[in-house]
């Protein structure tokens, strides 16, 4: 019999948030990956960023009245079976992992591009290009190294990276501020500079959403965490809320500082946050602001893996995926094999299409499939989000039934946005993602006669389980 236990009770409120935001990568979005929405948006990147909090925000708070109900290893995946049926979930589930996977993928192709442009700029070194697939296989390896320790050394690990960079990174935006006060321009939170308008807006957003779409990362810890219910409902707004006040502050500081009107030279400069830090704080904010680029690429990419490996995880237990996956550590009590799995499938994705596409096409082409994977998934939980209701309260409920609307139609409004513009990354991000969701449909009927002994268990659960008051 396959071994599938985890640590519970092994972590709190305090490590749960923070892995939301270590998920982000909030530093190395900052001073570089935040290039892909600028990309778009241009001058108008802070009114981007601040759109999108409000969309994020908005599908949080649908997230944090889920988990208030429903709380475990499987973490969106759980949350539709709960709402549609084990159908939805299986469909929630695969596409959950597709774009967690492209979101590792993008991770590490930061650190594979972006960090020889920041040693070449900051030190003057010139990494060859032949490194390319050692950067990744080292990246991701030590993602997956510091999430095999143990949940417990791993989510320490992140809460303290992530802290250090948000602090650190804040401060020196502000101190910027402060002794410039002559950059600040409330015009970029308009349209004034933005040259394709509302459609550079949108598409702007639906880039910044993937800074934003790790918030969910505690989801999956449930069966790990202390009072898992409220622990989790309440990481989830607060990671928001932290990453909502962080990417604003930040997409305003380098936007002011480089120049409103000169942000398509930012957009393709690969580093370009590092280079305002050290050109307004001096070469010793480069070197430090280049540590802590790197460093919060590294946690992201442990959170990642820590919530993915769990997911599949629950697939497997739930025998809709391989058994193996199912497998935990017998000491570290962590889902090992999954999390191989999920490294392994990364490191391939982000080495064939850096070849084939190119570094920084590699990048957006990344970025577009985690976040139409990402907003496809919300979208199926924020459907869910009344039938949860229901099923724990005995009431849909109007005002749920209206934010689950509302919240959807702002998906598929960001989802076309992504067709507005065509270009190779976004063909080819896209096709990924109908690739792999013709897969998951495939594997939904392959696994229909588990998927109806799975309906009829959760039927059970509803007819035994007491209504909450």
């Amino acid at each position: 019999m396959i071994e599938s236990k985890l640590s519970s009770n092994a972590i709190g409120l305090k490590e749960g948030l923070i892995q939301g935001v270590a998920s982000a990568a909030p530093a190395g979005a900052a001073v570089a990956t935040l290039t892909g929405a600028a990309f778009f948006a241009l001058g108008a990147l802070p009114l981007t960023a601040f759109i999108a909090f409000l969309v994020v925000l908005l599908n949080g708070y649908i997230i944090s009245k889920i988990s208030l109900k429903v709380s475990g290893s499987g973490g969106y995946y759980e949350y539709v079976k709960r709402g549609h049926g084990p159908s939805a979930a299986l469909l929630t589930g695969f596409i959950y992992i597709f774009y967690q996977i492209m979101a590792l993928a993008f991770v590490a192709l930061s650190i594979a591009v972006f960090v020889p442009a920041a040693l070449s700029s900051v030190f003057n070194i010139n990494v060859p290009s032949y490194l390319l697939t050692p950067f990744l296989a080292a990246s991701l390896g030590y993602g997956f190294i510091i999430s095999f320790s143990g949940i417990k050394l791993s989510t320490r690990y992140t809460m303290i990276m992530a802290l250090i960079e948000i602090v650190a990174v804040g401060l020196m935006e502000a101190y910027i501020l402060l002794t410039h006060p002559s950059l600040n321009n409330p015009g970029v939170f308009t349209l004034k500079y933005s040259p394709n308008g509302i459609t550079g807006v949108a598409l702007g957003v639906l880039l910044m959403y993937t800074a934003f779409a790790g918030f969910g990362a505690s989801t999956p810890l449930g069966e790990e965490s202390r009072k898992p219910k409220q622990t989790i409902s309440k990481s989830v707004i607060i990671s928001i809320l932290i990453l909502g006040a962080f990417f604003v502050f930040s997409a305003y500081t380098f936007t002011v500082a480089y120049g409103p009107a000169k942000m398509s030279e930012y957009a393709t400069a690969l580093v370009p946050g590092i280079t305002i830090l050290d050109s307004y704080l001096g070469v010793g904010a480069g070197v430090f602001i280049t540590i802590l680029f790197v460093n919060s690429l590294l946690t992201g990419l442990v959170v990642l893996t820590n919530a993915t490996s769990r997911v599949l995880m629950t697939m497997a237990r739930d025998g809709l995926v391989p058994k193996m996956f199912a497998k935990t550590h017998k000491k570290r009590l962590t889902p090992h094999i999954a999390a191989g799995a999920i490294t392994l499938s990364a490191l391939v994705i982000s080495t064939v299409s850096a070849l084939l596409l190119g570094g920084f096409t590699a990048f957006i082409t990344v970025a577009i499939g985690a976040t139409l994977g990402t907003l496809f998934v919300h979208i199926l939980i924020n459907s869910a989000f009344p039938s949860v209701n229901k099923r724990f309260t005995g009431k849909f409920g109007i005002g749920n039934i209206i934010l689950s609307a509302v919240s959807i139609v702002i998906f598929l409004f960001i989802l076309a946005s992504t067709f507005l513009s065509i270009n190779l990354a976004v063909i080819a991000g896209t096709a990924a993602f109908i690739a792999f969701t013709v897969f998951a449909i495939f594997a939904i009927y392959v696994k229909r006669r588990r998927l109806n002994e799975l309906k009829v268990g959760v039927a059970r659960e509803l007819t035994t389980e007491p209504l909450l008051k």
